[in-house]
């Protein structure tokens, strides 16, 4: 699943009010969120694609009880949040 960060950034910039930086840090949140896949395999793709293969996950003490999935899809927000960022400072220049 490769996407283009900075249509993203575009069609976030669309949907939310540019003047008001609380909305646009929770927006950001939301949005990203929402990118997120839901059914298993989707997320093992999506994971595989953007981080590598998931068996090099160490799981971390605040891990523990919480199902594997949500472990992948938690590294994948951390991941679409970082590509989203670099999109956005990107397009904050160019402005």
């Amino acid at each position: 699943m490769h996407k283009d960060w900075q249509q993203e950034v575009k069609e976030f910039k669309k949907q939310y009010d540019q003047n008001d930086y609380h909305i646009i840090e929770d927006g950001i949140s939301e949005y990203i969120d929402s990118l997120l896949p839901i059914y298993y395999g989707d997320i093992y793709h999506t994971y595989h694609d953007v981080i590598g293969t998931p068996l090099s996950i160490e799981i971390e003490p605040e891990h523990v009880g919480m199902a594997f999935w949500h472990i992948m899809n938690q590294h994948i927000y951390e991941e679409f949040y970082s590509l989203f960022m670099h999109a956005w400072n990107e397009a904050e220049e160019e402005e």
